[in-house]
């Protein structure tokens, strides 16, 4: 398994591997853009079931869990956070432009972008369901599961890039990547978003990170003293 994910590591360092994901992962979050044409009709009962499912499970533990997990991808969170992991990249690895990339992927996807669709597509939270914390603003695509994927996704993307060893960007991935499945869970479950809200906020998370990792392995191409890339 450890030499698989290492024979195709470094797929993530080409331009035109990362550009095509992206087309492909925004996918979804354009089906669901057409969707909002129709007023949200044709996925209301998508939303509808797995909001059921999720709510009939509440009870005081998993609500305290729940509550606890949805702060790691709050606002003041992630942009703490980023702060922290730009400052390490640049004075504990040396590496100027890797920690100027994470700090402009995360801060213009997680923050500008997100805002803008919502903006766009001004849809109203669920009110059918009770609220088990307080948040204001729009709907779609959540906040949450995009900024946590760009966030977490692109911490993911350091640990495969800088890490010498691969139990190392293995573990980075599983958990990390459980983490963000979490997050995006406790909004539904917390009845602050629906389904749809998650799946596209994934969506385009996945689409920002794949396009920022392939314009940041074409910078590579454009410093010559930074082209060799690690083992």
């Amino acid at each position: 398994m450890l030499e698989l994910i290492n024979k195709y590591r470094k797929l993530f360092w080409k331009p035109k591997t990362m550009f095509y994901l992206g087309m492909i992962t925004i996918i979804p979050f354009l089906i669901l853009a057409v969707a909002s044409y129709f007023e949200w009709g044709l996925l209301g009962m998508f939303d509808d079931w797995i909001g059921r499912e999720v709510h009939d499970e509440r009870d005081s533990l998993l609500t305290i869990l729940f509550t606890l997990i949805t702060r790691v991808g709050d606002g003041w969170f992630v942009a703490l956070f980023t702060l922290i992991v730009s400052i390490v990249i640049l004075f504990k690895f040396k590496n100027k432009w890797l920690s100027i990339w994470y700090f402009l992927t995360v801060a213009l996807g997680a923050g500008g972008l997100n805002q803008i669709l919502k903006f766009i597509f001004k849809r109203e939270r669920p009110s059918d369901v009770e609220h088990l914390i307080s948040q204001g603003g729009y709907s779609f695509p959540s906040g949450h599961a995009m900024g946590s994927m760009i966030v977490y996704g692109a911490l993911i993307f350091l640990f495969i890039r800088l890490a010498r060893k691969k139990i190392t960007y293995v573990a980075a991935t599983v958990g990390f990547g459980a983490l963000v499945a979490l997050i995006g869970i406790s909004r539904v479950y917390l009845g602050v978003h629906y389904p749809s809200d998650i799946i596209g906020g994934y969506s385009v998370g996945l689409m920002w990170i794949a396009f920022s990792i392939g314009m940041y392995g074409l910078s590579l191409t454009r410093r010559p003293e930074m082209d060799r890339l690690e083992e």
